[in-house]
């Protein structure tokens, strides 16, 4: 099927060629490019209009609200001339390979196929400057679901395609304020009843660099970035804003999910955190959780 791949950029000059050319090299080649841009000063323009200009399949090039990442993912997501069907995710700067739409989609259309949708997640391999590319540690199994969501993400943007049904439901959903759009997607969809996908073979590579948007992803340094997160309220600021936002979309969820969400918002955030420490998938993340609360 021919399946639409939404891109948010930001002066990504420096890896958006390379990018661009993965996504070209895909060896599935029905797809068209859209791509919000989110006030760039440098050449990323002129690398995108160089693209499309050699470029058979369909490129949309659109300004994005300029209110920060979520807000531009999730405007693209829902603007009202994207075309029905499912849809892909890319970063500016990371690097698919080859057969990533191909076994995205093919994921997505097993049958027999859930009402509510199926999501699919790639598993990325770090790319980092002067280093092999390795595999970053692997999030998979069964804790994916809803009450999981509420505490993190396990399905990052990067490597990320939703099936026509779970594209339309967050269509409905609408753009709402939230601190990171993947993470608002799995915590929406898991809670409408769409099944995740999480393909333990590499799709793509994520390449490390000082301008990832959440800070180091490796180490020591990951590490403490993580819990300066938790000790500065960050953490427990950005669980606020989704619960809030789920709120307002309280009638997309199933039945036993709203249930599971009124209890949460029955608790004080100390609680909470209490409470859901016990389904994130690390062990460390859930010990660091419950002595945060």
């Amino acid at each position: 099927p021919h399946i639409t791949v939404l891109m948010g950029t930001r002066n990504g000059s420096a890896f958006l060629r390379q990018q661009l050319a993965s996504l070209a090299a895909q060896d599935h080649p029905d797809w068209s490019l859209w791509i919000s841009d989110d006030g760039s000063t440098d050449s990323t323009w002129a690398q995108i209009h160089a693209f499309a200009e050699n470029q058979p399949n369909p490129v949309v090039l659109l300004h994005g609200p300029t209110r920060g990442m979520a807000a531009n993912y999730l405007g693209l997501l829902c603007h009202p001339d994207l075309p029905p069907g499912p849809v892909a995710f890319a970063d500016q700067d990371d690097l698919w390979l080859p057969t990533h739409l191909r076994r995205g989609l093919r994921a997505l259309a097993h049958d027999p196929a859930p009402a509510a949708g199926r999501v699919y997640c790639a598993h990325r391999m770090l790319l980092r400057p002067a280093q092999p590319p390795r595999p970053m540690p692997w999030r998979g199994g069964n804790r994916a679901g809803f009450r999981n969501a509420l505490v993190e993400c396990l399905t990052p943007g990067s490597g990320l395609m939703l099936d026509a049904a779970a594209t339309a439901l967050a269509r409905q959903a609408g753009p709402v304020d939230v601190p990171f759009w993947d993470w608002w997607l799995y915590l929406l969809l898991t809670g409408s009843g769409v099944q995740v996908l999480q393909d333990a073979r590499p799709g793509l590579l994520y390449r490390a660099h000082a301008g990832n948007h959440l800070g180091p992803r490796a180490g020591l340094r990951a590490a403490l970035w993580r819990v300066n997160r938790l000790r500065d309220g960050s953490y427990r600021g950005w669980m606020c804003r989704n619960i809030t936002a789920l709120e307002t979309n309280m009638a997309h969820l199933t039945p036993r999910n709203r249930t599971i969400l009124r209890q949460v918002l029955s608790l004080d955030p100390r609680q909470r955190l209490r409470h859901l420490s016990t389904h994130r998938h690390w062990l460390r993340d859930r010990l660091a959780l419950w002595l945060a609360a």
